[in-house]
């Protein structure tokens, strides 16, 4: 299904779930369902099961806006509680369509429980509700993390995830990577197919040095990136420059937006170091999340950076990412936070985690260390091509998928065709 389909069936008031392989655009699909359903004049509350995927689309965490932190059940005290405080009662009795981007990540029972809130506050009688859901993600990505537990908890076992009848929108075009190899590597991943020559493309990429000094370093672990940037950082001979992030709204509510958004609000630059845009500064032009460049000059107002990809030099200025809730006295959506910094972020290392939903040219990876399915395959299709990675070794782990979401997704293939037919 091409996004256009997904944007139609969206505006015709369906529930939705948006899927689709790695690199197929669906943050941009849904960013454009968002925009749409916005000018035909409806209460859109956005969300994310992440703080990092609530910030592409310039929303909060599901948690957040649904009252239910990090609850794992509630009782009808609790209930009551967000019944009578207006502002939970506003966000949710007043919203027409609930968005939830990175449906991966969100446990089954969590889905469970913003339905319960959902029909506590608006209607008792109807499922949510009654409000408009639409889902977007793809769960061959990370997923959903149970501290003590191998259960995944994926998020269409939950009780109320049949009663939305999603029309089920899979995405089939892949824009991230053009090369039919690699795409059919991804691809054998991600059905567990992997054959002795797909093992001999990845045992291949250990070769690939061209490229080595300038990629980004994908790590599994926090502690790995932190030194490397560091580490790159210093080996710079310049001066360094701080740049310290504005912040106005209600103290928590920013400090929650603080927490979740990929840009530090403390930043060391230097001229010369290697940076990501962590922001869709210009969509058209291809500087967006994920863009890799290199600062080659430090302004009070804009940083310029040239990207690696073109050679241009862009300036960069400082990006606004903000926390709504809807106002019950104007009904429009009110901020209540505001965090306002260069959407810049070191990128000589990252974590896999944080990587999701950015796209790299040129990558290095060990996936020797990764200890979660499906990590393998989310950090290889960050990739544009098979000759910008750079895979110093990998486990079994790092080439298989759930077999379990196997099944689903095929199921959700077959709906998706059926729409079209």
């Amino acid at each position: 299904m091409d996004q256009k389909r997904a944007i139609k069936l969206a505006l015709q008031g369906h529930n939705v779930f948006l899927t689709g392989n790695a690199g197929t655009g669906k943050t941009y699909a849904l960013n454009e369902i968002i925009d749409a359903l916005k000018v035909k004049g409806l209460n859109v509350a956005t969300t994310a099961s992440t703080g990092i995927a609530s910030t592409h689309i310039n929303g909060s965490t599901i948690h957040s806006w649904a009252g239910i932190g990090i609850k794992e059940k509630l009782a009808e005290d609790d209930l009551f509680k967000l019944l009578h405080n207006k502002f939970s009662f506003a966000r949710i009795y007043y919203a027409d369509t609930l968005i939830i981007d990175e449906i991966s990540m969100l446990h089954d029972f969590r889905f469970d429980l913003v339905e319960r809130v959902c029909r506590f506050i608006k209607d008792r009688h109807k499922v949510f509700g009654g409000m408009q859901v639409i889902v977007s993600g793809d769960f061959f990505q990370l997923p959903p993390v149970t501290k003590g537990s191998d259960q995944k908890h994926y998020c269409f076992d939950a009780m109320s995830w049949n009663d939305l009848n999603f029309k089920v929108c899979y995405l089939e075009k892949i824009y991230r990577q053009q090369d039919p190899e690699f795409i059919d590597l991804l691809n054998s991943i991600r059905k567990n197919e992997v054959t002795r020559d797909h093992r001999k493309i990845l045992d291949g990429l250990r070769n690939n040095f061209e490229n080595f000094d300038i990629a980004t370093n994908l790590f599994c672990k926090n502690i790995n990136v932190d030194a490397l940037n560091k580490m790159a950082l210093n080996k710079i001979n310049d001066e360094a420059h701080i740049r310290y992030a504005d912040t106005s709204g209600i103290d928590f509510k920013v400090e929650i937006l603080k927490k979740n958004c990929i840009t530090p609000s403390i930043l060391e630059l230097k001229v010369g170091a290697q940076v990501m845009i962590t922001a869709n500064i210009n969509v058209r032009d291809n500087i967006v999340n994920g863009t890799i460049g290199t600062i080659v000059e430090m302004g009070t107002h804009e940083i310029s950076v040239e990207i690696r990809s073109s050679g241009r030099i862009v300036p960069v200025k400082r990006h606004d990412w903000k926390l709504t809730e809807y106002d019950e006295k104007t009904e429009q959506d009110k901020e209540v936070a505001k965090f306002k910094q260069f959407p810049l972020k070191l990128a000589w290392a990252l974590t896999i985690h944080k990587s999701q939903g950015a796209t790299f040219e040129n990558i290095n990876l060990d996936l020797r260390d990764v200890f979660e399915i499906n990590m393998g395959y989310v950090a290889l299709s960050r990739g544009t091509s098979l000759e910008g990675i750079y895979l110093e070794g990998y486990n079994p782990l790092s080439i298989i998928v759930d077999n379990y979401v196997l099944e689903k997704d095929d199921e959700f293939r077959e709906i998706s065709k059926g729409l079209e037919d």
